[in-house]
């Protein structure tokens, strides 16, 4: 009689054996994918913050460098006003807020630059955005960007910029 080498693997132990490893390639796939869910909301992000920084650093370093002392043409709808300085030189800017094309437009007339809201699906200029001019002895500016996508927490990215007009320091 012949004696045959029972150390082979069965078909049942090299069902379970895959069975066993394709229940971790799965739970791994599922876990790379999470991970670059948050690496894409991480991208949009920091793209959002970066225009808004963006923004934020123009038109602030015109109202404050520039010492702002008028607010005029400010639209019925907010999304657009002119705004007139007096340092160095006197100079008027002019800032546009456009949800439909998702542009905000600001400065010196006839050097008025475009900036784009970051081309990223779903993301949208709120029609919300606008901007307030509250007029006393000293007046009281406050504009409001607004931005809209899913990914964000309450799905809205919002800053503001403020500044007194004519103020004397």
């Amino acid at each position: 009689m012949v004696n045959l080498n029972k150390k082979g693997i069965t078909s049942v132990e090299l069902l379970v054996s895959f069975i066993i490893v394709s229940t971790i390639v799965v739970g791994m796939y599922n876990l790379i994918l999470n991970y670059r869910n948050r690496e894409q909301i991480e991208e949009i992000n920091n793209e959002v913050i970066s225009f808004s920084n963006n923004i934020q650093k123009v038109i602030q370093s015109d109202l404050v460098l520039g010492h702002l002392i008028n607010v005029s043409n400010v639209s019925a709808d907010g999304y657009s006003a002119t705004f007139t300085f007096d340092n160095p030189n006197s100079y008027t800017t002019t800032l546009k807020i456009n949800p439909d094309n998702g542009i905000i437009s600001y400065g010196k007339s006839g050097d008025i630059i475009d900036y784009e809201i970051p081309s990223i699906a779903d993301l949208m200029l709120s029609p919300d955005s606008k901007i307030e001019y509250i007029p006393a002895s000293n007046g009281y500016l406050k504009i409001t960007i607004i931005l809209t996508h899913p990914n964000f927490p309450d799905e809205t990215y919002s800053f503001m910029i403020n500044c007194p007009v004519n103020y004397v320091y």
